[in-house]
């Protein structure tokens, strides 16, 4: 077995790093609460050895061989991710004095799961929905008290991204909207709306209206009509701070009074 030196160990743990933060963005996106990933790749695999002529090896720091690209391993470690999680557990793959160390959790399910919003339906749904550039958080719904709640709401779903992202959500500013407005086709020039920010990221994602329609309505299974809407200031994070600089940014609570509950709605994104 190859030997690598502390220093070549510290570079590739780097690089497996900023992998898996990627990684990790896109697993939030159905399971808020999650902070790490499954990497069946430990660190050693991120070195690549090249012979350089007219006689030297050199050691370079790059993805896993037979990993075809940086996408399709982050897509990889989502989908094991994903997969841990399914199956009631996930696998935690550490560094410790450059050795690999895999550590087992296990969640004990005894009875129904519905207070764990993580296990709400629409989670499994919204897996299959990974370029998104709309991030989800379902909020359960306590005294239900009109404005003040439903800045309650944004900041328990902000709390759930904080390992990623600054910002104090006690700034924000918010204005009731119609919900006619945020499901609209009507788009208004250097304004993003929700159907906009989900139909047409920067990066062309595929998905068409029957999706939007398929997405909403396990999202909103009663309907719209029970709905209540909040769209907030955008200049209170750095989680927006790509959208500010040409497609724009969302923040949306929406409290659904035939469920009680909130969804909260945010995007951002940046070519």
């Amino acid at each position: 077995m190859l030997k690598y030196s502390e220093q070549d160990l510290k570079y590739a743990a780097e690089f497996r790093e900023e992998i898996h933060k990627e990684a990790l963005a896109i697993v939030r996106k159905t399971r808020p609460n999650v902070t790490e990933v499954v990497d069946r790749h430990p660190v050693e695999d991120y070195f690549q050895e090249n012979w350089e002529y007219p006689g030297k090896w050199y050691t370079i720091v790059a993805i896993p061989y037979g990993c075809k690209s940086r996408k399709a391993l982050v897509d990889q470690i989502v989908r094991d991710t994903l997969t841990d999680l399914e199956h009631g557990r996930y696998v935690r793959l550490a560094l410790l004095n450059g050795q690999r160390k895999e550590e087992e959790y296990f969640r004990l399910t005894a009875g129904p799961k519905a207070q764990d919003q993580d296990d709400d339906p629409f989670y499994t749904l919204l897996s299959e929905y990974l370029d998104l550039a709309v991030d989800y958080v379902i909020v359960k719904g306590e005294r239900y008290c009109g404005y003040e709640s439903h800045r309650k709401a944004l900041k328990t779903a902000f709390g759930r991204l904080d390992g990623e992202w600054n910002g104090d959500s006690d700034q924000a500013v918010g204005k009731s909207v119609a919900t006619e407005e945020m499901f609209s086709s009507n788009y208004q020039d250097g304004k993003l709306n929700y159907r906009k920010a989900f139909l047409y990221p920067p990066h062309q994602n595929g998905y068409t209206g029957k999706d939007f329609v398929r997405v909403n309505a396990t999202l909103f299974p009663n309907g719209t009509d029970q709905l209540e809407v909040y769209e907030w200031t955008t200049d209170w994070s750095d989680y927006f701070d790509e959208g500010h600089e040409w497609w724009g940014a969302l923040c949306l609570t929406v409290y659904d009074k035939s469920l009680d509950r909130f969804v909260v709605i945010m995007a951002s994104a940046t070519d």
